[in-house]
């Protein structure tokens, strides 16, 4: 069975993997579980999970570092991939 974290690019998934690893391992069993990320899942992803990442990973001024870079990366990647439809 296809997960909704195979959908994303290689690159951008261990990204996700391993931020949800340290993060939210429960979200991470829900996405390895369904084909089809609610919006409650997705906001898990993006905004609980990543997001913060991302903020962790600013340097001067407000701009990312390479880590913070590649997680923006992987928001793209996953928005692109899942959408959140409201």
């Amino acid at each position: 069975m296809s997960n909704v974290l195979d959908a994303i690019p290689d690159e951008a998934r261990v990204l996700i993997i391993e931020e949800l690893e340290r993060r939210n391992p429960a979200l991470l069993a829900e996405l390895r579980a369904t084909d089809h990320p609610t919006n409650e899942q997705s906001d898990g992803v993006v905004s609980g999970v990543l997001a913060p990442a991302l903020r962790e990973n600013f340097g001067p001024e407000y701009v990312p570092n390479e880590y913070g870079l590649a997680v923006e990366r992987a928001i793209d990647a996953y928005l692109e991939v899942w959408p959140i439809y409201r």
